[in-house]
C-alpha cells in the first residue's frame, strides 16, 4: 500500500476539490458557476483535509509531517529565496494572462469575485496560510521524492507530479466549462515545471513556499479589494473584455 500512496494522493487532490466543489453547491443551493465566487473558502477547506490527510500518511510511514517541509535539503539564503519569489511572480502572471488571452482573447476576473468583506479580510490570511503547507508538500516533498524512490525513475517523478500539480488548478474552482478548465491548466504550468526544477536540485521547500504565499497573498488582497469596492469588479470585468 506504501508503494500506491504517492501516486494516488496527487489525484485524491484533484477529485477532493471536484467533491467539496459540487457539495458546496449543492449545500448553498448554488449553481456552479455561483459557487465559483466562493473558490477561496473551498480551497481552503480542501486545504486543511489536505493537511490532515499529510499527517496521517507520515505517521503511518513512522515520519512526520513536519519533515516533509523541514528537510535537510541545501540551505539557501535570502537572496535565493527573493530571486524565487520574483520569478515565480513573473511565471505566475505571465502564464495566466499569456494562456488567458490565447484561450479566450481576455483575461477572465473569476478568481477576485467579491465576497463579504469580512471574510475576504479573513481569507488574507487562511487562504496563503493553508495553501502552501498542503500543495508543495503533497506534490514535492511527498509525491516526487516518494515515485522517484520507488520507481527509481526520475522523469516518471516529474512528469507525474507536474500533470497533476497542474491538473488539480483545473477544478480551481469547478466549472463545467473546456475553456475554463484548460486554461486553469495551462496557465500554472511554465511556474510548476520551474518549481519541480528547483526543487529537484536543492531538495527546500521553504523559499517555494514563501513564493506561493506571496502569489496567494497577492490574490486575496484582490479579493478583498474587489469586496471593500464591488465597483471595482464590475469595471475590471468589464476591462477585461
Amino acid at each position: 500500500m506504501k508503494k500506491v500512496i504517492p501516486f494516488i494522493l496527487p489525484i485524491f487532490r484533484s477529485l477532493l476539490f471536484i467533491i467539496v466543489g459540487l457539495l458546496f453547491a449543492i449545500a448553498t443551493n448554488q449553481t456552479l458557476e455561483q459557487a465559483s465566487q466562493w473558490w477561496s473558502v473551498i480551497c481552503t477547506i480542501c486545504n486543511i483535509i489536505t493537511i490532515v490527510v499529510l499527517m496521517a500518511v507520515c505517521r503511518s510511514e513512522g515520519t512526520t509531517y513536519k519533515k516533509l517541509i523541514f528537510n535537510k535539503g541545501r540551505q539557501g539564503n535570502l537572496k535565493h529565496t527573493l530571486l524565487i519569489v520574483v520569478a515565480m511572480l513573473i511565471l505566475g502572471l505571465g502564464g495566466m494572462y499569456g494562456f488567458a488571452f490565447m484561450i479566450y482573447g481576455y483575461v477572465p476576473v473569476t478568481m477576485i469575485h467579491p465576497l463579504p468583506v469580512w471574510f475576504s479580510i479573513i481569507n488574507v490570511i487562511l487562504l496563503p496560510l493553508t495553501v502552501v503547507f498542503a500543495e508543495l508538500p503533497l506534490y514535492l516533498g511527498y509525491a516526487l521524492n516518494r515515485i522517484e524512490k520507488i520507481t527509481g525513475n526520475k522523469i516518471l517523478a516529474v512528469v507525474y507530479t507536474v500533470f497533476f500539480y497542474g491538473l488539480q488548478h483545473s477544478f480551481i474552482p469547478l466549472l463545467y466549462d473546456y475553456k475554463h478548465i484548460l486554461f486553469r491548466f495551462l496557465s500554472f504550468l511554465p511556474l510548476i515545471l520551474v518549481l519541480v526544477i528547483i526543487y529537484y536540485k536543492n531538495r527546500k521547500l521553504q523559499p517555494l513556499m514563501i513564493g506561493h504565499a506571496v502569489l496567494d497573498f497577492a490574490t486575496s488582497i484582490q479579493i478583498l479589494m474587489t469586496s471593500i469596492s464591488p465597483a471595482l469588479f464590475e469595471t475590471m470585468k468589464a476591462m477585461s473584455k
